[in-house]
């Protein structure tokens, strides 16, 4: 998530957002935040468009690949 954060300049809790929004299974993403600064990077998810080269290299490392 950190190197794809890096690239688009966002935070790794914005590139997880935005990954499981682009599950078309998915019509939401429920987040929980323990103080007010952990909203703000967060909500960049929301324009976040994550490439094709983004998401296969997130699903691979999620499979341990």
């Amino acid at each position: 998530m950190q190197a794809v954060a890096d690239r688009h300049g966002v935070s790794p809790g914005a590139v997880a957002v935005a990954w499981t929004l682009r599950n078309p299974a998915v019509d939401g993403a429920i987040t929980g935040f323990r103080r007010p600064s952990q909203v703000d990077p967060v909500v960049a998810a929301a324009g976040l468009e994550l490439t094709d080269e983004d998401v296969s290299e997130i699903t691979h490392a999620a499979e341990g690949r």
